[in-house]
């Protein structure tokens, strides 16, 4: 089941960089283009069990194929993408307790 959903993950990201990379530059609002992966990286940082190691596969994955259509030095983005989703799974494992109640 992981292995799937990390493949459909991974199509996801790469259609939101294509889509960034090709068509919403030519749509830039006040000199701002949105980050389309990280958005999608950041929403399953969040909604994904504190124990579950998906979105930090994803968001590396993410940053390599952002790095692959950007000018940035090779390994830019999947590090700050890593880095972000290791920040966010820490602040939500530490700060933040769900109870989920089994009706």
């Amino acid at each position: 089941m992981a292995l799937k959903k990390i493949i459909v993950f991974s199509l996801i990201i790469y259609f939101l960089i294509l889509f960034q990379t090709s068509f919403l530059v030519h749509f830039v609002l006040l000199r701002y283009l949105p980050n389309l992966a990280v958005i999608f990286v950041l929403f399953l940082s969040i909604r994904e069990k504190p124990d579950e190691k998906t979105a930090l596969i994803m968001s590396f994955v993410g940053g390599l194929l952002l790095d692959a259509f950007s000018a940035k030095p090779f390994g830019f983005y999947a590090l700050i993408f890593l880095i972000t989703s290791l920040i966010i799974k820490f602040l939500l494992r530490k700060y933040i307790r769900l109870e989920i109640s089994k009706a």
